[in-house]
C-alpha cells in the first residue's frame, strides 16, 4: 500500500488550522467592525443638525439598511452604481459609509463630476462625507410621487402606471428631458417576453422612444433616455404612451425635465 509522506499530511492540516484561526478571528472582531446602535445615532443626528433642501443620504454597502431605522430627516437611497446613478433633485449627497467591512471599496463620487463638500467624520464604525453633486436644477416633475418600487434590485423612486396607459401631464419645459422605466420586481426577469414600449409626444411631436426588454438582472432592467428639449414656450404639453403585446406585468416610469 502506497503512503503518503508525512509532509503531505502535514500541508492540510496546517491550511485547516490557518482557515479556521482566520474564521475565529473574524467572528471575534466582526462587532468592532460593524456599527452600533450609538454609532448609528450619533450619524443620524450629524445629519439632522446639517439638513438642507436637495440633501440625501447614500448608504454603502447598499445592504446597510439599518441607516433607516435611524435617519429621518432626508431620503435614505441604496444605489448599486453611485457614479452613473441620476440622483434627480439632490444637490447634495451624504455617503454613509461602513469602511470597517470585509472588501470595502468606497467609489469615487468625483469620477463623475462632484467635488467633497465637507471633510470626512467618523462615528464609531461608520464614516460620513457630503458631495456637491452639481446637478442641474429639475424644472418639473412629470411623474411626481413618494413611491418608492424594486426595478432590477434597486428601490427606485417612480410611479407605478399599468401597461395600455396613456396620460397627459403640463409641465415647466427647462433644456431636457429625462426618462426611466423598467417592470418591477421578479416578473421583470420572465423569458419569451416582449418588450414595454414607451412613447413620449411633447407638444404633438414624438421626442422619446425606449424600449424596455427582458432585464438580466445586471442594472440594465432600469432602462434610460436623455434628450435635449428643442426651443419653444417655457410650457409644454407631455404625453406619455405605455405599450406592449404582454399588459400584465407591473411597471414603473420616471420622467423629469433639467434647466
Amino acid at each position: 500500500m502506497n503512503r503518503l509522506p508525512a509532509a503531505g499530511y502535514r500541508l492540510p492540516f496546517v491550511f485547516i488550522v490557518v482557515l479556521g484561526i482566520g474564521s475565529l478571528a473574524f467572528d471575534l472582531t466582526l462587532s468592532a467592525r460593524l456599527p452600533s446602535d450609538g454609532d448609528w445615532a450619533e450619524a443620524a443626528a450629524a445629519l439632522r443638525a446639517n439638513t438642507q433642501p436637495g440633501d440625501a443620504v447614500q448608504i454603502w454597502p447598499v445592504w446597510a439598511e439599518r441607516a433607516r431605522s435611524f435617519v429621518d430627516t432626508m431620503p435614505v437611497l441604496a444605489e448599486e452604481d453611485p457614479i452613473g446613478a441620476d440622483y434627480a433633485g439632490v444637490r447634495r449627497l451624504w455617503v454613509l459609509s461602513l469602511p470597517r467591512t470585509p472588501f470595502f471599496s468606497l467609489p469615487d463620487l468625483a469620477n463623475r463630476g462632484a467635488t467633497p463638500a465637507s471633510g470626512e467624520r467618523r462615528f464609531g464604525a461608520l464614516a460620513l462625507r457630503a458631495w456637491d453633486l452639481h446637478a442641474p436644477a429639475i424644472a418639473a416633475d412629470l411623474t411626481a410621487s413618494a413611491e418608492q418600487h424594486e426595478v432590477d434590485y434597486v428601490a427606485r423612486r417612480c410611479v407605478r402606471v399599468p401597461i395600455g396607459a396613456h396620460f397627459a401631464v403640463r409641465g415647466a419645459a427647462g433644456t431636457a428631458l429625462h426618462v426611466r422605466a423598467g417592470v418591477i420586481g421578479e416578473r421583470a426577469y420572465d423569458n419569451g417576453r416582449p418588450p414595454v414600449e414607451v412613447r413620449v409626444v411633447v407638444d404633438g411631436t414624438p421626442l422619446v422612444e425606449l424600449a424596455v426588454p427582458r432585464a438580466e438582472r445586471d442594472g440594465t432592467g432600469w432602462r434610460k433616455a436623455d434628450v435635449p428639449l428643442p426651443p419653444g414656450a417655457p410650457d409644454r404639453d407631455f404625453e406619455f404612451f405605455v405599450s406592449s403585446p404582454d399588459a400584465g406585468r407591473p411597471f414603473c416610469l420616471a420622467a423629469w425635465t433639467t434647466r
